[in-house]
């Protein structure tokens, strides 16, 4: 079982490879941040925003339409979110698709 700084260190690098990536079109230098964080019951949802919008209010650097990253907590795997749903839906979905340690014992 992960700790919400171990997950919070998976989402900042999954943030920072996202930065990397994004950075050979825009030549940006300026990364992601995390702006809030929900815990749930299968782990942690991290929200993120681009930091020069976090640090100037420059709305021309916000994000629009990022999907938060979801850790879970058991393994510290990134599982698939998106923004068609509320999270909650992704989240849901996760836990039907995967059983409980309770449940792979039975």
């Amino acid at each position: 079982m992960l700790t919400e700084p171990e997950a919070r260190g998976i989402a900042e690098e999954r943030l920072a490879r996202i930065h990397e990536t994004t950075r050979q079109y825009t030549g940006d230098d300026d990364g992601f941040v995390i702006v809030d964080v929900e815990e749930y019951p299968i782990g942690w949802a991290y929200y993120f925003q681009h930091a020069r919008y976090v640090r100037t209010g420059d709305i021309g650097a916000m994000l629009g339409g990022n999907a938060p990253i979801l850790i879970d907590r058991r393994d510290g795997t990134i599982l698939p979110t998106g923004t068609a749903y509320p999270l909650e839906h992704y989240i849901n979905e996760h836990t039907r698709l995967v059983p409980t340690s309770d449940e792979a014992r039975a």
